[in-house]
């Protein structure tokens, strides 16, 4: 078996994250005010985090500008606001376009520790 590839916030020099340090990051971050995160890997890809604090918007990039798949609650109703960006850009967004902060945070586990989602979520492709 390989070992997890991993994953590190941009321009940090460091030996990167495991799934389960990710996870606390993205927790330890909030409880800081920063909603917004940001993961990249050695093979260009990148993975956003932006929550509300209830729910969170998960998307995984084929490196910048590449093709972007996201998490989706295809039960969500309704819509969420309050996603405060790094830029201060604070948006909305359709709760079945979102997942609840708890499942956010280990399906990004998941997907370090194993290089895919996992079975308990559903992942949209975006549409170009």
């Amino acid at each position: 078996m390989t070992e997890p590839h991993r994953w590190c916030l941009p321009g940090q020099a460091s030996d990167g994250y495991s799934g389960a340090e990710a996870r606390s990051l993205l927790v330890r971050r909030l409880d800081w005010g920063t909603q917004e995160t940001w993961f990249e890997d050695g093979r260009g890809r990148l993975m956003s985090v932006v929550t509300n604090g209830a729910r969170a918007r998960v998307a995984l990039l084929d490196g910048a500008g590449g093709p972007e798949e996201h998490l989706v609650d295809p039960r969500g109703e309704g819509v969420s606001g309050g996603y405060l960006s790094s830029s201060g850009r604070v948006d909305t967004h359709p709760d079945r376009e979102t997942v609840p902060f708890p499942l956010a945070c280990k399906a990004v586990e998941h997907f370090i520790e194993n290089d895919s989602w996992p079975h308990d979520v559903t992942v949209a492709q975006a549409v170009e």
